[in-house]
């Protein structure tokens, strides 16, 4: 199951990625409120750097994820071979993934945790070049295996200066993802069969960043992605009405466990802008916005900072807010709404990641400095959503310069 962790590990707190050389180990622990998801995310990171021109990195994961995942199940006992029929019956009349599982009293149905456990293994490295004028060229690739999720890619990106002052700069970079999932199919045979899909993902950006003075400076992109092939989550259901007697009318024992059912198309794009200003020496605030858009009808915002604050030579803290607030896609219902069916065909989610909602982002970072060689950082944080959903994690990690 392919689970995205909140944040990445390095580079927790401002101002703690040190140019040398070093060595890192991180552990996340990520746990959504309500006995759902729980995750461990571990992660090994090597930067080293070749004179002034060349900087290699490598990151090694270990990832477990368990816990259960809120989907649609029937609450009424019934005879398999009856069930098998009628589930039979309605796959026969709508082209959308009718799931095993029946019940025959529409009200019956109900959103019930579903167990799930697994493990994940990645790799990625980056190579970047700094040529005489000092722009920087990065290549890289990464690869991920779980049990029914494999991934690999490729990412690119250039940097170039405008003049020697280094006060301007352009970039573009891009990257691509050749995924396959173990999906759900067509009810068969009393069961629901799997087979491997196809995901690919594309994404680039172009951004400009500007030092405006001494202590401001700013970043300006704009991005977008593609996505194509298996969109679908086979691990979440929807609630689908279809008309077995061709009577015109849905009775109760009409409606059905069907498989949450996506475009095999994503096309988005946003634009981001990030500021950096120092207060005094030891503070420095980073405000940021946040635009996004798809043609799934889904658009957010999110705006928020954080703060960098030195308290010692050997201690900074890093506080972080941000606000988000989303207009869900055009084919989500949520499953809490007074009638949460939808039709024999079309698109159809009751994914609350792809709904309507407002939330709230708050952490605390901080960064220790044990020696000269020794960096310990850690992050809290807790998120909340205004439909219900809440999680909190904490990462811990020790960094070596070498």
């Amino acid at each position: 199951m392919n689970i995205k962790l909140p944040l990445t590990l390095l580079g927790l707190v401002a101002g703690s990625v040190s140019a040398a050389d070093h060595v890192s180990i991180h552990h996340l622990s990520f746990e959504e409120y309500g006995d759902k998801i729980k995750a461990g995310d571990n992660i090994l990171s090597l930067e080293k750097n070749i004179g002034l021109d060349w900087t290699i990195t490598a990151e090694l994961g270990y990832d477990t994820v368990s816990g259960a995942s809120p989907a649609w199940v029937p609450t009424t006992p019934s005879s398999g071979v009856i069930a098998g029929k009628r589930t039979q019956e309605a796959q026969d009349q709508t082209s959308e993934v009718i799931r095993a599982g029946y019940d025959p009293y529409r009200g019956n149905y109900e959103m019930r945790p579903v167990e799930l456990e697994d493990t994940r293994y990645s790799a990625a490295t980056n190579v970047t070049f700094r040529d005489k004028d000092r722009d920087e060229w990065t290549l890289g690739v990464n690869y991920s295996q779980e049990d029914d999720y494999k991934s690999m890619g490729a990412n690119a990106k250039a940097l170039l200066y405008t003049d020697s002052s280094k006060n301007r700069s352009f970039s573009l970079g891009g990257s691509f993802l050749a995924d396959q999932t173990l999906a759900f199919q067509e009810y068969q045979n009393g069961g629901n069969d799997q087979q491997w899909e196809d995901i690919f993902t594309s994404s680039m950006e172009v951004g400009m960043s500007q030092v405006f003075t001494p202590n401001l400076y700013a970043t300006f992109t704009a991005y977008g992605g593609y996505k194509s092939g298996y969109l679908s989550n086979h691990y979440l259901t929807v609630l689908r009405e279809v008309d077995i007697d061709d009577d015109g009318k849905m009775s109760d024992d009409e409606v059905f466990l069907a498989q949450d059912s996506r475009p095999d198309t994503r096309i988005s794009g946003g634009i981001n802008v990030q500021t950096f200003y120092s207060v005094t020496d030891r503070v420095v605030v980073r405000p940021r916005y946040k635009f996004f858009t798809d043609d799934w009808g889904v658009m957010s915002h999110q705006l928020g900072g954080k703060m960098s604050i030195k308290i010692t030579d050997w201690l900074m803290l890093a506080p972080g807010y941000s606000w988000y607030t989303q207009q869900g896609a055009n084919f989500f219902i949520d499953p809490k709404a007074s009638d949460p069916t939808f039709a024999s065909t079309g698109y159809a989610t009751t994914d609350i990641r792809l709904g309507d909602f407002n939330a709230n982002a708050y952490e605390l970072g901080v960064s220790l400095k044990l020696s000269a060689k020794w960096r310990m950082n850690a992050l809290a944080a807790y998120y909340e959503q205004s439909n219900g959903y809440a999680s909190r994690w904490w990462a811990v990690g020790v960094t070596y310069d070498y």
